[in-house]
This record gives structure tokens, C-alpha cells and sequence, in this order.
């Protein structure tokens, strides 16, 4: 009995020590976006947004009342909190630049993501936002910490 509890709780700490070296979604990372992007992927998103969408969305990413959504900050938060990260993914993803919909790489949606969550002050981390929106599902959007 003893051989068999030592050898389960070894196969559950490899588990676990593998899912944090692949990076997958931690316990704090599927309650809330803390650390899911580096400083240096939002200073990427921050020159995109610049050139991308800055001129719908406003230089400080509060938008355009009926037109154009905020990116940032309460009205941003009203309009995502507790919608997986995911969708917010895709929307830029697919939807986004309004000119030329689509037209993002998978890296650059994931880039102005990043600089969107760091301008509403959520806390940089040491792994960059991922690229997908299935790697992204299990994460809920909820308030800054």
C-alpha cells in the first residue's frame, strides 16, 4: 500500500512539473489574466497598435463612443469580464484591422492583446501571450489584481 501511494504521488508531481515546463494553464492563470504576457511582446503590440489601430480605437484605447469599443480600462472590462481569453483573441484575430480584416499573424492579434492588457494594468508575467485561441480557452478574463 505504502509502494503504490509513493509511486502515484511521484507520477503526480512529474505531471505537474510538466504542465508548468510546457506552460499550460495554471490554476491562477485560468481565474484571471496575471502574467500571460511579457513586457517586451506588449512593447511589440504597442508599435502595431500604433500603426494598426490606434486611428478607430484612440491613441489611449478608449474608442469612440457607439463606434468604436475601448480597448482598455472599465469600458473594456465591462464588455469582456468573464469571457474567455480566447474570444478576445479571435475578435482581433479575424476581425481586426477594421480595413483589412483577417490580415494579422497569429503572433501580432497575440502582440496587441498583450499591449491592451497592460495598458488596463494587468501584471506582466515571463512567458508571452500564446498565439491560439485553444491555448488561450481556458482563460477567463476578470479584473486587473
Amino acid at each position: 500500500m505504502t509502494k503504490t501511494f509513493s509511486i502515484v504521488a511521484v507520477a503526480c508531481a512529474v505531471l505537474l512539473a510538466g504542465c508548468a515546463a510546457r506552460g499550460g494553464p495554471s490554476a491562477a492563470a485560468a481565474t484571471g489574466p496575471t502574467g500571460l504576457y511579457t513586457e517586451a511582446q506588449a512593447m511589440r503590440g504597442t508599435t502595431l497598435y500604433s500603426e494598426q489601430c490606434a486611428s478607430c480605437h484612440g491613441e489611449d484605447l478608449t474608442g469612440i463612443a457607439d463606434l468604436f469599443p475601448a480597448l482598455a480600462g472599465d469600458a473594456f472590462l465591462m464588455l469582456w469580464q468573464g469571457r474567455p481569453m480566447s474570444e478576445l483573441f479571435e475578435k482581433v484575430s479575424l476581425t481586426m484591422p477594421a480595413l483589412d480584416p483577417g490580415s494579422l499573424t497569429p503572433e501580432q492579434s497575440a502582440d496587441l492583446v498583450a499591449y491592451m492588457l497592460s495598458v488596463s494594468k494587468y501584471p506582466a508575467g515571463t512567458t508571452d501571450l500564446a498565439s491560439s485561441a485553444d491555448a488561450l480557452g481556458a482563460i477567463t478574463i476578470d479584473a486587473p489584481q
